[in-house]
């Protein structure tokens, strides 16, 4: 995809936090800093989870200093702790790293039943079937019953912070077996390689809100994906975090295996 393509697809705009209060419309996506800086540490933010409540109901990110994994579902959001039990964060609580988006689930871009077993990368194939990844940023919830859901938290972290790729190698795995619940996240296409994860980037929680987190990858039995194309991504930067430099030399294939 060519860099006017891609900017034809999507307007990405940059502000701090003063600025927070952007106004918020259908199919907008907001995010607290960037992957790149995330890569480096900067694992202290300055959006509050009220705050980004404000700007979506579907979403996934972490707290300040990589406490837990964020899933945002129906507008509560869930908190993943070191052993991928969830529980509910305060609304005044930090993060550093977050997307979000107001999700229609009546009115979808696109529905796609999905029946197994099919593993993660056949998934993705069959959503775009076409295409490595989508022309622009796409919103995916699936809703269904996995046979298996491999899940992943990380300790939380203490400054002086160490790289992302540090804090991951300390990851606690976990598996879960026979679960329905829903998975919530994005998928982004290159052309936002110095801002986010390029591919798809999924959080878990299971009916019972019991357990969820990261998802390394899974088996799906059965299940409803639902897309929703993006327009606009509104990138907040917390003090510290530079301005994004799109492709911005992040080494994808490396977060890829950080990632999966």
């Amino acid at each position: 995809m060519s860099e006017l393509e891609f900017l034809h697809a999507l307007h990405v705009d940059t502000l701090r936090h003063d600025g927070v209060n952007v106004a918020q419309g259908p199919h907008e996506l907001f995010q607290t800093s960037t992957i790149r800086a995330l890569l480096g540490g900067a694992f202290d933010g300055d959006v509050t989870l009220e705050e980004l409540l404000a700007h979506g109901n579907l979403g996934l990110g972490t707290l300040n200093g990589l406490d837990g994994e964020l899933i945002v579902i129906d507008g509560e959001v869930f908190k993943a702790d070191l052993d991928c039990r969830l529980s509910r964060p305060p609304g005044d609580a930090l993060t550093p790293y977050a997307v979000v988006v107001q999700f229609d689930s009546a009115h979808p871009s696109r529905v796609q039943a999905i029946t197994g077993p099919l593993r993660a990368a056949e998934v993705e194939r069959r959503l775009w079937p076409e295409r490595d990844l989508p022309d622009g940023p796409e919103a995916i919830r699936i809703d269904g019953h996995f046979e298996s859901v491999r899940l992943r938290s990380v300790p939380k972290q203490t400054p002086p912070y160490p790289s992302l790729a540090q804090a991951i190698s300390h990851q606690h795995i976990h598996e879960l077996r026979g679960v329905s619940g829903t998975m919530v996240g994005f998928c982004f296409p290159d052309g936002l390689a110095g801002i986010e994860i390029v591919g798809s980037h999924l959080h878990f929680a299971g009916d019972d809100r019991g357990r969820g987190g990261h998802v390394l990858d899974y088996t799906v039995r059965e299940a409803t994906v639902l897309l929703d194309d993006g327009t606009q991504l509104h990138v907040e930067l917390p003090g510290a975090v530079a301005a994004p430099d799109r492709g911005g030399g992040v080494d994808q294939r490396a977060l890829r295996r950080l990632e999966r």
